[in-house]
């Protein structure tokens, strides 16, 4: 272990940690998964498949379902996931402990570009790391890499697809009311389209296990100009069900 004045920089590579996820005695979930921050998206196809509950993520606040179902004759589970970075990772290790190997994460992220269109599907390749959990998982540097294996079966199962995206860097933070204009245009410079709170958690979390994952992203509010824009972007309901489509095709490229 590393030692520095700042602990979030005190990085420890030992892979044994005191508390661990509880494996069950057979596996839960199957190898595919799909993370999706669309709860009103996912609610409408759970009603429409008429599927029920496999399993649950606990928490003191809530239990978060976990679904099974068929795509393309493949069996998927699908899931919401906690918020944050902290709450990335801790999706992650849960999931990954019930059996699931294998990742696509869908999501919102706000723009820091001119001109990037609401709704536009971001692929990011890398992640600014100006969160917290991403420092226990990798050490201490500016990004955290989108997983090479994850990347490479996004990118071959999205050109099957026939699926246009834009591929560049978002910027994790783990603070949404500290979004300043210097830092905004500063993270902008150095090549962020976006802005989340959870992609540095789950590329840092993915790759400490070797796990292959990628996540997508659609354009939401704007954050580029003088003052902010919503745009409507958490009413966005096709846009939100497409790209929940668009993943859980995507994952039985993985």
């Amino acid at each position: 272990m590393n030692h520095s004045p700042f602990p979030i920089l005190e990085f420890d590579p030992d892979r044994r940690a005191k508390l661990t996820p509880e494996h069950p005695d057979t596996p839960l979930l199957p190898q595919r998964c799909v993370i999706t921050f669309f709860r009103e998206a996912l609610e409408e196809l759970v009603r429409e498949q008429k599927l029920d509950p496999i399993a649950y993520l606990h928490s003191e606040i809530v239990d978060l379902p976990i679904y099974r179902l068929k795509r393309d004759g493949e069996p998927v589970c699908v899931a919401l996931p906690f918020a944050t970075s902290p709450g990335a990772v801790c999706t992650l290790e849960e999931l990954h402990t019930l059996g699931a190997e294998k990742f696509v994460v869908c999501g919102g992220a706000g723009c820091l570009t001119p001109g990037l269109e609401l709704g536009r599907i971001i692929l990011p390749v890398s992640a600014v790391r100006d969160e917290g959990a991403s420092y226990h998982y990798l050490e201490p540097g500016r990004e955290a890499a989108c997983p090479a294996e994850g990347l490479a079966a996004a990118r071959r199962g999205l050109a099957s697809l026939g699926i246009p995206v834009l591929e560049g860097k978002t910027w994790t933070t783990d603070a949404l009311y500290r979004e300043t204009e210097e830092k905004i245009a500063r993270r902008a410079a150095e090549g962020c389209l976006t802005v989340e709170m959870e992609c540095a958690g789950f590329f840092a979390a993915a790759q400490f296990h070797g796990l292959p994952l990628a996540q997508l992203l659609y354009a939401g509010d704007d954050l580029s100009a003088d003052t902010w824009d919503s745009r409507g972007w958490d009413r966005q309901h096709t846009v939100r069900r497409n790209l929940l489509e668009t993943a859980l095709d995507l994952v039985t490229y993985f």
